[in-house]
């Protein structure tokens, strides 16, 4: 399998999450995350009494949640063990059914995040996964959609209408898996020849190396292929169909009413589709041959055309505008800008903007961190990989709640590049690349401290059990930095001016600065009881995180304030001063 060998070469993944790689691997192929150990970070449950829940992830922002179990064989199998896929059962019946106080802590943090942001109606679609490196078998189907059956009813305890949520179930598998690598690096999955009839014709627009063609095609088109090519059909597309819902305000079911109701209208309703093809001629007035095909735009509309339960009028219509392209470049710009057309001047367009380019002249002079301002890393191949990248969400996630907003860093990640207020608080003319390393080599190190505690975790003392309790809440981290930034005045022992300038003296390597913060960390992680009432319920509430944040610099205040005035314990405090730049 193609995939499989691309997979092998992921050393930072299969060293560091063993049986958990190929998962992790799965959701980054998936969903193109950017930066997949600090998603691991949150999303992993797998742990000694993780109830056949190996991860959990949730985007709120795109109303999306994840709930998989991995499988990964030593030897060759014609299929997966099916127990394995009814294991997620158990999983669903601990996050959903179980009283939370029962809840092993690997689990606990997660099934919080995921009930409440259900009963909060942010949650409209829920995948669960069996991810494994063999062939796919219909009695792991078959086991698929039993769970699916059980998320379904576990549902109808958390909202009044349980149709109002999409829950698909997958088998990721070996031929899965290969179809998501092959969609992550090649825009055009379905290499096939059509013909399309066009019954009002259409005409072309040649540009700079792109040549397009604008007409309308019949719905039965999208309907026949959809069935037969699925998923496929998207390659070049960010998501696949996310199914319909049964509700009045859901997009692609009011689609499919509007195909079984007027259909005739369909072309005038419809913002139509972008099609990125291999090649079209025009055969006649009223028919094009093409070959190949990938909706770049109109995912959502395929599906539920494709959805109907009888097959559309062979009149109803939808606009088509196709595409070939032979420059990488152009090509990248078509998919990105068609995928996110519903963000107009965000984050589409901030990696161009002045202080990006200037953070990147800036991150361009330290050696040992590759920043890229808003561009996708590896953009002229979406499976290559810096390991020294800070990404830029990330980043941006660190610099919020670094400068105390942890509510907008935990709940509002994409939004901190679409809102012109959040995006200015913390990408001005003040924010330098020598803060930024700052700051996430701050927030590494609190990861490192958590995978240093989870690895121990049968062998803590009761400080450091309170400690790993507290970073296992999802959010925690986000609310400690703010904590953290709030008292380097007396991490520091001496008054600071600006948060923003804060930065290390020299040039020192990533790993170097990630040491550097051991001793502050350690003095401060004690204290971390203080910051629960921020993260209990969701970090949600500006006043209780503020007000525990306060409580945290009082309480750390009187034993830095002891530790500066003791000579033979201030000597490391010293250090990290003398290193830490304020002005």
């Amino acid at each position: 399998m193609v995939f499989m060998d691309n997979f092998l070469g992921r050393q930072d993944l299969i060293s560091k999450y063993k049986d958990n790689a190929l998962l992790l691997y799965s959701l980054e192929l998936r969903l193109q995350l950017e930066d997949i150990q600090s998603v691991a970070s949150d999303a992993l449950t797998d742990g000694n009494d993780d109830k056949k829940c190996d991860l959990v992830y949730i985007d709120e922002e795109e109303g999306l949640a994840i709930i998989a179990q991995g499988y990964h064989s030593q030897k060759d199998r014609n299929s997966a063990p099916a127990n394995k896929a009814c294991d997620l059962n158990t999983a669903v019946t601990w996050l959903f059914n179980e009283d939370i106080e029962n809840l092993p802590l690997d689990i606990r943090a997660a099934s919080i995040q995921l009930r409440q942001a259900i009963n909060d109606g942010k949650i409209h679609t829920i995948q669960i996964w069996y991810v494994h490196n063999l062939p796919e078998s219909k009695n792991v189907s078959d086991e698929m959609n039993a769970v699916k059956l059980s998320l379904m009813s576990a549902l109808k305890s958390y909202t009044d209408n349980p149709k109002d949520i999409n829950v698909i179930s997958l088998e990721v598998g070996k031929e899965t898996l290969n179809r998501w690598y092959k969609s992550s690096s090649v825009p055009i999955l379905v290499n096939d020849p059509f013909e399309i009839s066009t019954p009002n014709g259409g005409y072309q627009i040649v540009g700079d190396n792109w040549t397009s063609y604008m007409t309308a095609i019949p719905l039965t088109f999208l309907f026949d292929n959809y069935k037969k090519y699925k998923d496929d059909l998207f390659s070049s597309n960010i998501r696949g169909y996310l199914g319909s819902l049964n509700k009045k305000n859901n997009i692609n079911n009011g689609i499919k009413r509007s195909v079984e109701s007027t259909p005739s209208n369909f072309m005038i309703y419809n913002n139509g589709l972008t099609i990125l093809v291999n090649n079209f001629e025009e055969v006649s007035i009223k028919n094009i041959s093409v070959t190949g095909m990938s909706i770049v735009n109109g995912a959502q509309t395929t599906g539920a055309i494709g959805s109907v339960l009888n097959r559309p009028r062979e009149d109803a219509l939808v606009s088509v505008r196709f595409i070939k392209c032979d420059d990488p470049k152009i090509l990248r710009d078509i998919i990105e800008f068609n995928n996110k057309q519903n963000v107009v001047a965000s984050s589409d367009f901030r990696s161009t903007d002045e202080i990006q380019d200037n953070l990147r002249r800036q991150f361009n002079e330290i050696r040992s961190v590759v920043y890229l301002g808003g561009r996708r890393g590896g953009s002229e191949d979406k499976i290559k990989r810096y390991s020294n990248l800070i990404p830029h969400d990330l980043v941006a996630q660190c610099l919020s709640a670094f400068h105390q907003d942890p509510n907008t860093a935990y709940n509002r990640k994409k939004e901190i590049w679409e809102n012109n207020t959040l995006y200015s608080s913390i990408f001005s003319e003040k924010t330098t690349a020598r803060h930024m390393f700052f700051v996430y080599s701050l927030y590494q190190a609190i990861e490192k401290k958590k995978e240093n505690l989870k690895l121990n975790k049968t062998n803590l003392s009761t400080t450091e059990q309170d400690i790993y309790e507290y970073l296992s809440v999802r959010g925690s981290t986000w609310v400690l930095l703010a904590a953290i930034a709030s008292s380097m005045d007396n991490i520091l022992n001496k008054p600071l001016r600006d948060l923003f300038d804060l930065k290390f003296k020299q040039e020192i390597t990533f790993e170097e600065a990630v040491l550097i913060w051991e001793h502050p960390l350690e003095t401060a992680l004690p204290f971390v009881s203080s910051l629960l009432p921020a993260v209990k319920n969701g970090v949600k509430t500006k006043d209780v995180i503020n007000n525990s944040v306060k409580d945290f610099k009082e309480k750390t205040a009187s034993i830095l304030k002891l530790l500066w005035a003791t000579p033979g314990l201030k000597i490391n405090f010293e250090e990290f001063s003398s290193r830490t730049e304020t002005n």
